[in-house]
């Protein structure tokens, strides 16, 4: 076929080669608009299309050209569609996760997933709601297929899109999750990982709260390794990583700065400051955790702990 036939916005007839075509079928679908073609300043509506492919069929011109004016309506409708249908499922994902239902939020995602394999915010929330799912579960074999499901679709988002910070951030996640299902060697092992990806995750996004976090548990755990540990983890990398508490409460303060609505992140670093027997700073976090909304059932939890740790 050596020109594909089109209508300008006068409803006339015109000639398009094939390569500004197919541009202009992609740019289509890119821009969702199901019925709205840009051609030659003008547009071109399904309904437009039909009539132009009836006068095409009078006039006597091939059944191919013809097909061609469906085929870029049919493109961008189906491709609208899908894309509506994926945003749809994505919000009422997220509106579940906010009623804490995860079961329905994962049945909901993994009918997004359907829709749009490959792409990287369903790969992303699923590895988060598989993740999070895990603490609820009720026995260790669902929790380490929780775990599994977590790691296998943060591996496929950090493959679909490497330069996504968040898909990053809950790789990390993942594997620091399977270290409650291994041996205390590859427990180190995917500790390596654990730093390696969070570290990906500030350098592709120094403002991701939670790869901030990651790192400053990371720091924390390492600088206060129990000597079993820390003689694999020696045997590991050879030498003990660079690790302190020094650096962790660096991080910690870099989390909190990103996101300081974030219970979490001011129940984490409390913790630890209570570890090295700061406990005036710890107090003062927990005022802050204290202060804050709770978001979720570990939020509450947070808060709960933070009642406890005032009283006393």
């Amino acid at each position: 076929m050596s020109n594909i036939i089109t209508t300008t916005k006068d409803g006339i007839l015109d000639s398009t080669q094939p390569d500004q075509e197919r541009a202009l079928v992609k740019d289509a679908v890119a821009s969702g608009k199901p019925a709205l073609i840009d051609i030659h300043g003008g547009l071109v509506s399904k309904q437009s299309a039909i009539a132009a492919a009836d006068r095409l069929s009078g006039n006597g011109y091939g059944q191919r050209k013809v097909f061609a004016i469906f085929l870029i309506c049919f493109i961008a409708c189906t491709a609208f569609g899908q894309s509506s249908d994926l945003q749809a499922l994505l919000h009422k994902a997220d509106e579940l996760d906010a009623q804490e239902q995860a079961d329905a939020a994962i049945e909901t995602l993994l009918r997004a997933e359907k829709i749009s394999p490959n792409d990287p915010d369903v790969l992303i929330k699923l590895s988060r709601d598989y993740s999070d799912r895990i603490d609820s579960a009720k026995n260790r074999a669902d929790k380490l297929n929780d775990a599994k499901q977590a790691l296998a679709y943060a591996t496929r988002a950090v493959r679909a899109a490497p330069d996504n910070a968040d898909a990053h951030v809950y790789l990390s996640i993942a594997y620091g999750k399977m270290t409650d299902f291994v041996d205390n060697k590859t427990k180190m092992e995917y500790s390596k990982v654990v730093k390696s990806e969070a570290e990906k995750a500030v350098d592709l996004d120094p403002k991701s709260d939670l790869g901030w976090l990651i790192l400053a548990r990371w720091n924390f755990d390492m600088a206060t390794l129990n000597p079993i540990l820390k003689g694999i983890a020696q045997a590991l990398y050879g030498q003990l990583p660079p690790a302190s508490k020094e650096r962790a409460v660096e991080y910690f303060q870099k989390a909190i700065a990103a996101a300081p609505e974030k219970i979490i992140h001011h129940a984490e670093y409390a913790l630890a400051l209570e570890a090295m027997g700061r406990s005036q700073e710890a107090r003062a976090e927990w005022l802050k955790v204290k202060q804050l909304k709770p978001q979720d059932a570990q939020d509450r939890q947070y808060r709960a702990q933070a009642d406890a740790k005032l009283r006393g």
